[in-house]
């Protein structure tokens, strides 16, 4: 009966620390979908700025 429950509260655990790293996986998997939007929309924002600032340049030198 001991060795019944032993074994029982041993799957449980295993079983605990599967839902737990099957959590871990999801969340990285997330945090790796919004690196590659970043890493895709950084040169767009790079580019924006980049605009912005020459046309204040532009516009400041002009006054």
């Amino acid at each position: 009966m001991l060795r019944e429950e032993r074994e029982h509260l041993e799957l449980e655990n295993l079983s605990v620390e599967t839902r737990k790293l099957m959590a871990e996986m999801s969340k990285l998997n997330t945090e790796k979908e919004k690196i590659k939007r970043e890493t895709v929309l950084y040169p767009f924002v790079v580019g924006a700025s980049l605009i912005t600032a020459l046309v204040a340049l532009l516009t400041f030198l002009d006054k």
